[in-house]
């Protein structure tokens, strides 16, 4: 009974670790109207295997067309996202730019301007990791959705080990009160 009760906590402190919600990424095309390097890109990234599997696309019109460059209902966030990847980080984002079309992002890890026949590398991190949907963050009016790349990264082991300490020190404590509990039954059947 005892070995059971420890099993079970030990799977319930450490499940919260181990899970990975493996919902599709969602690629973000900014384009133009007519633009041949969108068609292209969409093109590309309809010829993935793992598209619809792992990832799907989400289109959002940047520019009407591409001759008259004339601003589409979607500027306003594509130039809010991209002025948000390059404060960021500037040399990592440094071609997240909205004055260009396809403008490509992928969740916290991608944001650039120009054709990419090689974004299923990028997906496929993304999608083991979990895409954080920068894009509806800043649709959704927040301002604060790429932060945590400013942040220092040794923090983030540092919830990791806490979860392990604070599961551990309770599993103790269970432990410890259980084998008081069958102590005590075991001196009293022996009293009798």
């Amino acid at each position: 009974m005892k070995k059971l009760l420890v099993t079970i906590m030990a799977v319930m402190c450490l499940l919260p670790l181990a899970v990975n919600a493996k919902g599709k990424v969602k690629v973000y095309i900014f384009e133009a109207g007519g633009c041949p390097a969108c068609e292209a890109q969409m093109e590309y990234l309809k010829g993935l295997d793992s598209y619809n599997e792992k990832f799907t696309i989400v289109e959002k019109e940047l520019y009407v067309d591409h001759v008259d460059w004339e601003q589409g209902k979607d500027y306003a966030l594509g130039k809010k996202v991209a002025e948000a990847f390059l404060s960021a980080d500037p040399v990592k984002f440094k071609d997240a730019t909205y004055q260009a079309t396809p403008f490509i992002v992928v969740s916290d890890v991608y944001a650039s301007a120009g054709y990419n026949a090689s974004l299923e590398t990028i997906i496929n991190e993304v999608y083991e990791n979990g895409d954080k949907d920068i894009v509806k963050c800043y649709a959704d009016g927040k301002t604060d959705c790429l932060d945590h790349l400013n942040e220092d990264t040794s923090a983030d082991n540092g919830g990791v080990i806490a979860t392990i300490i604070v599961c551990s020190l309770v599993m103790t404590v269970i432990y410890l009160v259980k084998s008081s509990i069958d102590t005590k039954t075991i001196i009293e059947s022996r009293r009798k």
